[in-house]
């Protein structure tokens, strides 16, 4: 079995690549796809069909539920236009300062898109307004 910490590093690190390979803007929006692509098909393997379609908020906040119940973060909430993540697994894994810009955060907003467009038909699109070690503040539309 392979350690969890082991496969972070090893997202992190791709996608710190694909940002050497196609650049800052490209690399974003290639992990923010990602995530997206990601988010449904994760969540449809973890309770198949979604019985019911939500509103944005709804699913956002269940979204947030369920990805902290997985383990990406100890906190993530939906607070004022926002979405708030605590001790998050991803921005320890970063390596250097300039945490707002690795692509690794598009790919945890795509994640966070992409179960939301799984539970309603609305779309959600987080933008990283403060990124720390062990926290990431998005505000949503």
């Amino acid at each position: 079995m392979i350690d969890s910490d082991i496969l972070l590093l090893a997202i992190v690190n791709m996608a710190e690549g694909v940002k050497n390979l196609i650049g800052d803007k490209g690399a974003k929006a290639v992990m923010r796809d990602a995530g997206k692509q990601a988010g449904p098909r994760l969540l449809e393997s973890l309770i198949g069909h979604f019985p019911e379609n939500l509103p944005k908020e709804e699913a956002l906040r269940r979204a947030c539920i369920i990805l902290e119940d997985l383990g990406f973060a100890q906190s993530i909430k939906v607070e004022e236009g926002k979405v708030i993540t605590e001790e998050d697994v991803f921005t320890d894994a970063i390596v250097g300062e300039d945490l707002m810009n690795s692509p690794v955060v598009y790919f945890f907003a795509g994640l966070i898109e992409g179960f939301v467009s799984f539970m309603s038909d609305q779309r959600v699109i987080l933008i990283p307004e403060n990124v720390e070690r062990g926290r990431i503040i998005f505000k949503h539309n």
